[in-house]
């Protein structure tokens, strides 16, 4: 009984987990890769390098395709005065015009449906 309770409880969440992505308008990952359709990177207003004094490098789990890194983008650059640019499999560098806690970020990046490792 114990053991049946426990796979409904993981079931549950991993279903609950993925119909949050579908909501959030992610591509659901677990993914095989997005299929081969073009998808659009969020646009930054201010892509001059040397606005951005400040940098962090963040390491995300559970990005899969380029549908992933454009949810985990579009989250960051809504930050204000941050440019995210991320990349296969897990990388996310973050240029920002003020000094950002690590903390802000990460909170942006689960609220897309992922998660800062490193």
């Amino acid at each position: 009984m114990v053991i049946f309770l426990a796979v409904v409880v993981v079931v549950v969440a991993a279903a609950s987990r993925y119909v949050r992505t579908l909501r959030r308008g992610g591509c659901g990952c677990g993914c095989s890769g997005g299929g081969d359709e073009s998808v659009a990177r969020p646009a930054v207003a201010d892509t001059n390098e040397a606005h951005y004094p400040y940098s962090v490098d963040l390491t995300v789990e559970g990005m899969h395709c380029e549908h992933c890194l454009a949810s985990v983008e579009a989250s960051l650059d809504g930050l204000g005065g941050v440019w995210a640019r991320a990349s296969l499999p897990d990388r996310v560098r973050v240029l920002s015009k003020d000094p950002v806690d690590r903390s802000v970020l990460a909170a942006a990046v689960e609220a897309a449906g992922y998660r800062v490792v490193g």
